[in-house]
């Protein structure tokens, strides 16, 4: 019976800035992406019957089942190529699940991926892009060739940051076991600022800086990328839900407290939260830190990753 694995990596979110509401009621934002080495595996295999069965070591994608973006990135191929076939899947889960990591859209871009091998589609690169942007707003980003990338309007337009080719940033990433959605996070938004209802202040170094919306877009990031500059980029590094997400949750506001006083630097939270993340310029600074943050309580997953 043919087989085919897919990796699917996780992405960080170097900076984030929400710009307005659409009209369609999603958001216009600005972000820049870095595909890191952290991945769930998707394994496709065909079946006799024309059936679409779903199993994973995750119970959250068990119960989800036809919710999931994976389903739906199946059932988007059948109908659209007027496929008869059956298909079994599982999804080896690593990546933490609804932490701004984008695990769901990666498997469900490496779903399409492996499809397009497993039935013979024959789908150019482009076309698998546009396949992408039909199921949700980063699948794109994984379909598309590059580490660095530029996301706009939904953040399912994408480009390659060029020059940036030889660029490997290392991160220690944090996930406290805290599961935000991102239609919950972009409701706090719009409470908050949409309405002007107020600003949060974060952690101790969110208020020295005062950090609110910046007037600054990404392109300072994109700089201090192509300058290979790690104190340039940890400074301008933002993200529109931060302050709102942790002011939600006391638990993430302290665990960003003790890492901040641990390493004496910026600590950041991806996408719609609730990982956390560190960027270093070599291994042997993240290495160092790790050991520092033995303490952390039990609850707590932490990963040593690099630019994929």
């Amino acid at each position: 019976m043919k087989q085919v694995k897919v990796l699917a990596p996780a992405k960080i979110n170097l900076f984030l800035k929400i710009l307005n509401k659409r009209e369609d009621g999603y958001h216009n934002i600005e972000t820049v992406f870095e595909k890191i080495s952290l991945f769930d595996k998707v394994i496709l295999k065909d079946i006799p019957t024309d059936k679409v069965v779903i199993e994973s070591n995750c119970k959250d994608i068990l119960l989800a089942q036809k919710n999931n973006t994976v389903y739906k990135a199946i059932c988007l191929i059948k109908n659209k190529f007027r496929i008869k076939r059956g298909l079994y899947v599982y999804i080896e889960k690593n990546i933490p699940i609804a932490a701004g990591l984008g695990g769901g859209s990666s498997d469900a871009a490496a779903t399409i991926k492996g499809l397009n091998k497993l039935w013979n589609l024959g789908l150019s690169k482009k076309e698998l892009l546009n396949l992408s942007r039909g199921i949700g707003s980063d699948v794109p980003l994984f379909m598309a060739e590059g580490s660095f990338l530029l996301g706009s309007e939904r953040g399912n337009k994408v480009s390659k940051i060029s020059k940036t080719d030889n660029l490997k940033l290392w991160h220690i990433l944090i996930a406290s076991g805290i599961k935000v959605s991102t239609p919950y996070a972009y409701s706090l938004f719009d409470k908050h600022y949409v309405r002007g209802e107020g600003e949060f202040r974060g952690s101790s170094l969110s208020k020295r800086l005062r950090l609110t919306i910046p007037p600054y877009g990404a392109n300072i990031v994109t700089c201090a990328l192509l300058k290979r500059d790690v104190s340039l980029l940890n400074y301008y590094s933002y993200n529109s839900f931060e302050n709102l997400v942790i002011k939600q949750f006391p638990k993430l506001a302290r665990l960003k407290g003790v890492l901040e006083d641990i390493a004496h630097d910026f600590v950041h939270m991806s996408g719609s939260g609730s990982a956390l993340f560190m960027t270093f310029s070599n291994r042997k600074g993240a290495e160092y830190l790790i050991r520092k943050m033995r303490g952390l309580p039990k609850v707590c997953r932490y990963f040593l990753v690099s630019t994929l």
